[in-house]
């Protein structure tokens, strides 16, 4: 999935470079599309996130598009769609995900001088904070409701709807071939 989202990533008009976050074993992955790779921590997604904002050649004076590696139906137009509404003057456009608790895409203004709050705080989801910190840093923002880019992989009911919404895609297939007897598909 990895491979899909750097496809997708890469051939968004207007994005000047992509990072991926991860360990080094996906460094020649990251080269194979132009991207660069920022070590991952053990910090998790947040402190990750947190850090390339900081990075001079990642974040600073740059908006920054964050997109998670688990979105199987990950495409091209909707992701415009999140940097268009950018594009409109909103200073952080969040995509939620299926259940409308995670942030599984972000677009932040100034993400130095934002607070990420990947993977929740005090067992709410990262989507609740992110929107109260916009909020109370007195940045516009605007969730944006796209069901493609809501269905990531968390939970095996989530690999479920995957295979249900999509059971021609190859993934899905290989899903079926492999899984099928290890996971319980609703």
């Amino acid at each position: 999935m990895l491979e899909r989202t750097l496809t997708c990533c890469t051939q968004v008009p207007g994005v000047e470079g992509v990072v991926v976050d991860g360990p080094p074993e996906v460094e020649g992955l990251a080269r194979k599309y132009g991207a660069v790779l920022f070590p991952g921590g053990l910090g998790g997604m947040r402190a990750d996130v947190g850090q390339a904002a900081h990075a001079e050649d990642i974040g600073g004076e740059h908006a920054l598009l964050i997109v998670s590696a688990d979105l199987p139906l990950i495409n091209v137009p909707d992701l415009e769609k999140v940097i268009a509404a950018w594009r409109q003057g909103f200073e952080v456009v969040l995509v939620p995900d299926r259940r409308g608790r995670g942030t599984n895409v972000m677009m932040v203004d100034r993400p130095e001088a934002f607070p990420f709050a990947f993977g929740g705080a005090l067992h709410q989801g990262s989507l609740a904070t992110h929107l109260t910190q916009a909020q109370g840093t007195g940045l516009s923002v605007t969730v944006l409701s796209l069901p493609a880019l809501a269905l990531d992989l968390d939970l095996p009911a989530d690999l479920a709807a995957f295979v249900r919404e999509a059971p021609e895609d190859p993934l899905a297939q290989f899903c079926l071939a492999h899984a099928q007897e290890t996971l319980l598909f609703e």
